[in-house]
């Protein structure tokens, strides 16, 4: 700031000012400065708002234009509403109708343009509320996934290892337990009246030894 106050002192308009003369000046200017200093400085805390609701990270010029001035509209119509209140404080009266009157004009066409630039960017309420419906959807469909592969990685697979039919899916709570015993009988009909009647016994601790089946020859390799 000193270095600024400088260089606008150098400046030919300056130069035959007192330093008293100069230091008002620049004290005027401040002060002119102050407001807009103001706006950017709520414009920065909006900002930080929609950041935190938001990926703006990545946004295009295009994109960040647009947000700043759905922002600045925001901002502005914050203010007319304060004015807006402070009208109907002081009472509706002749002298003020046509202002407040001019005032909520003014706050209808900008919450048109709000809507506007906020469909621009994609996050109007109706967007938002399809996107969390998407996302939870997603949640419950990769839930889905999850138990079913957590139930394909818990279960044994027993086949007739006659005609390669699977028989029966299995899961107890003690496979280790080596006096637990599956006996399947295969009705397999192969035609002509023929069943394939074969017997298959197995004990779960078996099933767990050979990852979870009775023959990998049959079983696919992404359920082992």
């Amino acid at each position: 700031m000193a270095s600024k106050k400088s260089s606008v002192r150098n400046l030919v308009q300056y130069r035959s000012l007192t330093d008293e003369e100069f230091d008002e000046v620049w004290s005027e200017k401040m002060l002119e400065s102050e407001p807009s200093r103001n706006f950017e400085e709520r414009i920065v805390k909006k900002l930080e708002a929609f950041s935190e609701d938001y990926d703006i990270s990545d946004l295009k010029i295009n994109d960040r234009e647009t947000l700043r001035g759905l922002i600045q509209a925001l901002l502005a119509l914050e203010d007319y509403e304060q004015a807006s209140y402070k009208l109907r404080e002081e009472g509706i009266t002749v002298g003020n109708l046509q202002l407040m009157e001019k005032v909520n004009k003014t706050m209808s066409d900008l919450r048109s343009d709000i809507s506007k630039l906020q469909a621009d960017l994609n996050i109007t309420r109706k967007v938002r509320k399809a996107d969390k419906e998407v996302s939870v959807i997603s949640y419950i469909d990769s839930l889905k996934v999850k138990a079913r592969e957590f139930y394909e990685s818990r279960m044994s697979y027993v086949f007739c290892p006659k005609c390669n039919l699977l028989l029966g899916t299995f899961w107890c709570l003690f496979p280790n337990e080596s006096k637990n015993k599956i006996l399947l009988i295969c009705n397999r009909d192969l035609g002509e009246g023929q069943i394939c009647g074969e017997r298959v016994t197995v004990t779960t601790k078996e099933l767990i030894d050979n990852d979870g089946t009775n023959s990998k020859d049959i079983i696919p390799e992404s359920m082992l």
